[in-house]
């Protein structure tokens, strides 16, 4: 009896064993083509490039962080406008003839990815007769970007004219500051209109701000927590203060976003003291002249570090984009579109003279895309460029 319940035993033993590795294979290859999927997901951006870096990330996410010690591989990649609508195939391991081309020709309302990988084989060791002499796991998940109901909350709060309100993605940008004069591109207005001129920026109106001087600017460039706005509300511009001091509040509000140790980009003390890291913290990367994709992808980062504790995504700047050479009565518009910019530089700052028709105050930017809102509904006051979500 005793040899007959030990082979048993042993028997048992061994399935254990071999479910045990079934369930592994099952929870890494699960693991592999959810992290595939969600940094696949993390590159759309309406734009036809976005489809071809998500096939990239999520190939490249499974080969570089040790999903390849069972072999997992991404068999396919494949994007839908809806969450349970068709999804469009992108790219196929094993058919060479799938290609992006009909997915970005839908890249502009594309928000899914759909990720599955090869079958990965494990032989059974002991418990052949249950299980069989092999398994084979494959998996797949489905992410994509959790648009926000309708608004965006602690936005920077300044508004940017553009000739082309549709800009391509990448395109760099030297916006300058303007108090709304139209003194750039004649005929100039004053009282109470506003004109903006191509690649301009007016500072815009909070209520947790009274008032358009000096220290308001600089907080407001720092990026004080704004109020929520959605689509089609309207929203007051303001003269910033003057042409002489208005710039330079601007310059030193937005830079706290690219402090550094270095000496080029210290907190001033000024502004009622006002611009302090722990309230106004940098970004964690503060290299400058790096491209967004650079920033995105951590290849180029600061030495030295912040003053201060850093903080992710200090330099993308969520604003509303204006029509520029349009009069605006009374500096008010209503918001039709966000856009995402990426700061590049420090605004230029000069010692000295720092009248906004010489620059100052000047923001080298690259746009990377709108922000991802709906048209209807309450304003979402999450902060976050886009929610990156596994729906499956």
């Amino acid at each position: 009896m005793a040899t007959i319940f030990m082979v048993l035993i042993f028997l048992m033993i061994g399935m254990a064993i071999d479910v045990s590795r079934i369930y592994m294979i099952r929870a890494e290859t699960q693991n592999a083509a959810d992290a595939a999927a969600l940094t696949a997901a993390r590159e759309l951006n309406a734009g036809q490039e976005g489809i071809d870096n998500a096939i990239a990330k999520a190939r490249e996410i499974v080969n570089t962080q040790g999903f390849g010690k069972r072999n997992v591989v991404v068999a396919t990649v494949s994007f839908a406008v809806d969450l349970n609508g068709t999804y469009i195939p992108a790219y196929d391991a094993n058919n060479a003839g799938v290609n992006p081309t009909a997915a970005k020709a839908q890249a502009a309302s594309i928000r899914f990815v759909k990720v599955t990988t090869q079958p990965v084989s494990l032989t059974t060791l002991f418990a052949i007769g249950a299980l069989g002499s092999s398994r084979s796991e494959a998996k797949e998940a489905v992410a994509g970007i959790s648009v926000e109901l309708d608004g965006v909350c602690d936005f920077f709060p300044m508004a940017v004219a553009l000739d082309n309100v549709n800009p391509a993605v990448g395109t760099e940008f030297t916006l300058k500051f303007t108090r709304g004069t139209g003194e750039r591109c004649p005929p100039t207005v004053g009282g109470s209109s506003a004109k903006l001129c191509d690649q301009e920026y007016i500072v815009l109106e909070v209520p947790q701000l009274n008032g358009n001087g000096c220290p308001e600017t600089a907080k407001l460039a720092a990026g004080i927590p704004t109020f929520c706005r959605k689509l089609g509300d309207q929203i007051n511009m303001t003269p910033s203060s003057n042409q002489n001091n208005g710039p330079r509040c601007a310059g030193d509000g937005v830079n706290t976003r690219m402090n550094g140790n270095n000496g080029d980009g210290n907190y001033p003390n000024g502004y009622q003291n006002a611009l302090q890291p722990g309230v106004y913290p940098p970004d964690t990367n503060i290299l400058t002249g790096i491209t967004h994709q650079q920033y995105k992808d951590a290849t180029a980062v600061a030495t030295p570090s912040p003053n201060g504790p850093g903080k992710a995504e200090r330099r993308y700047l969520v604003s509303p984009i204006l029509q520029a050479n349009q009069v605006y009565p009374n500096y008010t518009t209503n918001i039709q579109q966000w856009g995402v910019f990426f700061m590049k530089n420090r605004a230029i700052v000069p010692q000295g003279n720092c009248d906004e028709s010489a620059g100052c105050g000047s923001l080298v930017v690259e746009y990377i895309g709108k922000q991802n809102v709906s048209a209807s509904g309450s304003p979402s006051c999450g902060s976050d460029l886009t929610t990156v979500v596994l729906y499956k």
